[in-house]
């Protein structure tokens, strides 16, 4: 536990739950921890045990000590597989095939063997939340009792009074309702498209006692070695409750709810969720095709079965209605080609007949298009486009996830990017003056130094850490180009539209944009700068370009 930051008490709303100790600012270390145990997602691929990297289907190979546990090389540099472990595996007489056919009981059977090796941290462990009466008899209970108990049993790992008392079934609600969502080691080169299949669970004592808020105050990141550190996303009081967000912000109220009951347990009841509107993001709204004015809201927010309702029309619609409209469009969004974007331009036009342009299906269609858009031609129309649907993203995250945010920095990113790319190319084509292009570049700056300040929270040895340096590199770059451009802008250097230099004393730009007022050009076209700094300007512009092969996490 972080020294004097927080203490752990308990409520009947929270249960044990991580409470401030003193006032904590935002992007304040809260606590910093490794893992207890790591293991897959209940239907992720079979992982190796030391490293945790995905495994291919056949010819597996095992480690050399116990003959059991399955690893990606017999050169494997990972640190997960403890000589503890080996020693209980080879004393049990596990066989390795076992674990490769029922790779489902690799957590729970790791949980088992730190209850003989590391007995204090098992009764650590065996203290969190497993809501075990509210899955007694659940689909999830069956399946586990079918899938882990069962072949514990068969092979003579667990005791017949474990099974009487339900162990088994309380380890697995300890990871399934305790554990975080963390990125496989090699996902710097993976794109995650299904986090609950290509993830990996991990287990953190400390951290798993965070009680839940759609509206959470912290910020959360693991590194490469899965250390997890929190921090505070948003100035936390002192005595208040440190809060993370269980479910993903970007999904609708009655997605989030229905995870959070099917998953964790309880229903949520924080501001966002008692918020038809969603504090005004309308992620959740429907268009009413009644009237063709109002947006269909859900009328009593802690009732899942609730009636929707317009707002101008009153008119009422049945929630199954809605839940078979959204997943419609759920459907239509996972079935478009992910690389056409006119097939998913023509899409998006027609969830937008049906859905707010904030609803978390458009938004979630739409960070698919920035990505398709990242990897095409460069086109000016491409570009604006790209900006267009970045700076919806931010504006949205910036509501529902105030303060230190990964979606905001990215979004901020690709957005500079594109800005960057279409100022160069609007006043090559001479569709911007120089103070336009300046003007964009500037604009850039600003929001490329706001996603450096949230980049910084990320930990060096991470994707978006590694991020950070690149963009640190391409914020100096877009600096010494802005500084030429203006220099020379000062110098007074200037063409006519015929080509001829007219060169000025200082103030020269000044008494240009007056003589434009005067004359009453009708742009500044009339009054163009050449004598730039066009090479280094186009040395960032490349540099901006060569970023569309790199993969984003959006």
């Amino acid at each position: 536990m972080s020294e004097g930051i927080y203490s752990i008490q308990k409520n009947e709303k929270f249960g044990r739950y991580m409470v401030a100790n003193k006032h904590i600012k935002a992007g304040e270390l809260i606590l910093s921890e490794s893992p207890l145990l790591i293991g897959p997602q209940v239907d992720g691929p079979l992982i190796c045990l030391n490293c945790c990297r995905s495994l291919r289907t056949s010819g597996y190979i095992f480690c050399k000590g116990c003959n059991a546990a399955v690893v990606c090389s017999p050169k494997c540099t990972g640190k997960l597989h403890s000589q503890e472990e080996c020693k209980a595996f080879k004393d049990i007489g596990l066989n390795g095939r076992f674990l490769v056919e029922n790779d489902q009981v690799i957590f729970p059977l790791r949980c088992l063997i730190m209850k003989q090796c590391q007995p204090e941290i098992w009764k650590s462990m065996m203290q969190l939340e497993s809501h075990l009466e509210a899955r007694r008899g659940s689909f999830i209970w069956r399946r586990h009792a079918v899938v882990v108990e069962q072949s514990l049993r068969d092979m003579a790992l667990t005791s017949e009074d474990d099974l009487k008392n339900d162990l088994i079934q309380r380890i697995c609600g300890i990871l399934d309702v305790n554990t975080f969502e963390i990125r496989p080691p090699q996902s710097h080169s993976l794109v995650i498209t299904n986090p609950a299949n290509q993830c990996l669970r991990g287990l953190y004592l400390e951290a798993a006692l965070m009680a839940h808020d759609c509206m959470g105050n912290t910020h959360l990141s693991v590194d490469d070695d899965f250390v997890l550190r929190v921090k505070a996303s948003v100035d936390i009081p002192k005595n208040s409750p440190v809060l993370f967000n269980y479910a993903n912000a970007l999904q609708g109220s009655l997605d989030r709810k229905q995870h959070l009951r099917e998953g964790k347990y309880f229903e949520c009841s924080c501001n966002r969720c008692n918020d038809p509107t969603e504090l005004n993001t309308e992620l959740s709204s429907l268009k009413c095709h009644a009237c063709r004015k109002g947006l269909i809201r859900m009328m009593e927010t802690i009732n899942l079965e609730s009636d929707w309702q317009c707002s101008v029309c009153r008119k009422t619609f049945k929630h199954y209605l809605i839940a078979r409209t959204v997943e419609e469009g759920r459907m239509r969004i996972h079935e478009v080609d992910q690389t056409d974007i006119t097939g998913m331009e023509h899409l998006l036009n027609k969830l937008l007949q049906s859905f707010h342009e904030n609803h978390f299906l458009i938004l979630e269609l739409e960070q698919n298009m920035i990505g398709v858009y990242t990897q095409l031609a460069p086109k000016p129309e491409n570009l604006s486009r790209k900006i267009e649907l970045c700076q919806r993203l931010f504006d949205v995250s910036s509501i529902i996830e105030p303060g230190i945010s990964r979606t905001k920095a990215i979004s901020l990113y690709q957005l500079q990017s594109a800005m960057v790319d279409l100022a160069h190319k609007q006043y090559q084509n001479r569709s911007i003056d120089i103070h336009a292009l300046v003007a964009m570049l500037d604009e850039s700056e600003t929001n490329l130094k706001e996603a450096i300040k949230y980049f910084l929270y990320e930990p060096l040895k991470s994707p978006e850490g590694r991020l950070a340096q690149i963009a640190l590199s391409e914020m100096k770059m877009l600096r010494t180009s802005l500084g030429n451009i203006k220099k020379d802008l000062l110098s007074g250097e200037l063409v006519d539209k015929q080509g001829s230099t007219i060169r000025r004393n200082n103030g020269s730009i000044q008494n240009a944009v007056e003589r434009e007022k005067v004359v009453g050009f009708d742009t500044i076209d009339d009054v163009e700068c050449t004598k730039l700094d066009s090479i280094s300007l186009k040395k960032f512009t490349k540099n901006q370009r060569s970023r569309r092969n790199r993969k984003k996490f959006l």
